[in-house]
This record gives C-alpha cells, sequence and structure tokens, in this order.
C-alpha cells in the first residue's frame, strides 16, 4: 500500500510541475490547494482502514458508534454554521434513508478487513467504479457508457486474479464486493441530493438515519455476532 502511494505522489508531482510550467500563477495555486486536498484525502481513506483493523469492536458496533458520534458532531456543525434545516419531515426522511446505504457499506467494509486484511478491504472497495457504472444507467435510466463499463471490468477482473490464486481472503473479498455495491447505491442516490440540499444538512441526516436504523438492527446482530462488551474502551475511543 505504501509503495503504490508513492508511486502515485511521483506521477501527481509530475503533472502539477507541468501545469505549473504552462499555466498562470491563479490557477496555479488553486491546483495547489486541490493537490493538498487530495493528499489529505487519501491519507484520511488509508487510516479508516487502518484504525478499522486496530479497534477491538466488532463491525457492526464500530459502525454505530463511528454514525452515533458523526451525528452529534455535524449537530454542532449545523449549530455553528446556523444552517437552516426548516425542511419537511418527508424530505428528512428521505435523506436519512440514503444514510443507510452507507452504513451498511461501511458496516460490510469493515467486516471485509477484520475478517482478511486491510488491502483486501481497500482493493475491494475500488470495485465501486464497477457498480456506478452498472447501477447508474438502470436507476437513471440512461444508455451504458461502453468505455466506463470496460474499464471497470479491470478492476474486476484483478479482484477475481485474487479471489482465485488465494482462497483464504474469499470471505473478505466477498464481504468487500457487497460493500462497494452499497457504496455505489449510496453515490448515485447522494448525487441527487447534494444539488439540492446543502451538504452539511445531508451529512447530518444520513447520519442520523444511519445511527437509527443500525441501532434497530443491532440487537438483532448481536444475537448471531454476540461480544463480551458493547462499550468501547480507552484505545477504541482513541482509535
Amino acid at each position: 500500500m505504501v509503495l503504490v502511494y508513492y508511486r502515485y505522489l511521483n506521477f501527481a508531482q509530475t503533472i502539477y510541475l507541468l501545469i505549473s510550467a504552462l499555466l498562470g500563477r491563479q490557477l496555479v495555486f488553486f491546483m495547489k490547494k486541490s493537490y493538498l486536498v487530495l493528499h489529505f484525502a487519501v491519507i484520511l481513506a488509508g487510516f479508516t482502514g487502518i484504525f478499522g483493523k486496530l479497534i477491538s469492536l466488532n463491525e457492526g458496533l464500530l459502525v454505530w458508534y463511528r454514525v452515533f458520534f458523526s451525528t452529534i458532531i455535524l449537530l454542532l456543525v449545523l449549530k455553528l454554521f446556523k444552517v437552516a434545516t426548516n425542511i419537511k419531515l418527508k424530505e428528512k426522511f428521505d435523506i436519512a434513508k440514503i444514510g443507510m446505504f452507507i452504513t451498511v457499506h461501511w458496516v460490510f467494509f469493515y467486516a471485509s478487513i477484520k475478517y482478511s486484511n486491510i488491502s483486501v478491504g481497500v482493493v475491494c472497495y475500488c470495485l465501486t467504479s464497477f457498480f456506478t457504472a452498472v447501477f447508474s444507467p438502470i436507476i437513471n435510466r440512461q444508455k451504458f457508457n461502453l468505455s466506463e463499463l470496460l474499464l471497470s471490468l479491470l478492476t474486476l477482473f484483478g479482484i477475481a486474479l485474487i479471489f482465485h490464486f488465494d482462497s483464504s481472503f474469499q470471505l473478505g473479498i466477498g464481504l468487500g464486493v457487497i460493500a462497494s455495491a452499497f457504496a455505489a447505491l449510496y453515490t448515485i442516490y447522494n448525487e441527487r441530493l447534494v444539488k439540492v440540499y446543502d451538504s452539511r444538512l445531508i451529512n447530518y441526516y444520513q447520519m442520523l438515519g444511519g445511527t437509527i436504523g443500525l441501532g434497530i438492527l443491532l440487537p438483532v446482530y448481536l444475537h448471531f455476532f454476540p461480544v463480551e462488551s458493547i462499550i468501547p474502551n480507552w484505545k477504541d475511543t482513541a482509535y
């Protein structure tokens, strides 16, 4: 994973230097800012998997605490920035139910990591583009984009190689594939919401929906996957 990141870093630096030579200072400043944001996003995405592996809670409890604390923080953000929340109850419900897609995605994503390893979980996440290319035309009633499908199939081919040659990762890969399918559904439906509502409002109601929805399912989940304690220890809380 580290080797892949440094290869990406060298490639990105080369592109940035080329743009700097060809374009003006103002655009270069904008590119530099975007470049830093991209690096930060890559780091966050990488550490999400690492922390998921380190936390001792099972995937169901881990995700529930994640969406629960996210709901509290986002509520404070809405109050701090005085974001208007005066939308209809049906609209709130419509936003919240989309949050279950990302919540279920996280459950399967962390399960993939815990039942295999971080690399398998992250690699399977790349299948999101494949499922998006398949689901988006069906949901939005559009024509299939052949080039997107072909490029996405390359990722599917790579996953198939791992699945074929190492049977010890089969369960983790299967869970990771399901996770990426839910991530694709979330991406497609969330794209509609961001055109209408403030992103902070969307995130708040989606995390709230995930907290309530997963909270209802959690007793059943814990019945089939029992744990010694449902309370995170200090180490888990820190992660």
